[in-house]
């Protein structure tokens, strides 16, 4: 059984690192390429991993599943702040031109 907070931040994390993704490709068209993307799209795909393991594991034992369950929502927490602040560095650095 999927833990409801579990639900809840992973689908959180998939929106915000899709449509962070999204917007940094349409970005790289106007500022060009820049390596920040790479990382957004790795994080990407621990978001939407995360979310595909927490099915698999459904069919584990109680304990197992709660430990995992546990762990990933960590992990799509941080992996939200990580989202949160390259976005706000990347339109700093590429839109504002106001960093260093």
């Amino acid at each position: 059984m999927e833990s409801k907070s579990f639900s809840i931040v992973t689908s959180i994390s998939i929106v915000l690192a899709v449509t962070a993704t999204i917007f940094s490709l349409i970005g790289i068209t106007i500022t060009g390429f820049y390596p920040g993307i790479i990382v957004l799209l790795l994080v990407t795909l621990i978001a939407v991993a995360s979310k595909f393991y927490g099915k698999k594991i459904s069919n584990h034992s109680q304990d197992f599943q709660k430990n995992y369950y546990t762990i990933l929502t960590i992990i799509n927490v941080l992996l939200i702040v990580i989202i949160l602040w390259m976005s706000f560095v990347i339109v700093h650095d590429r839109i504002l031109h106001d960093c260093c």
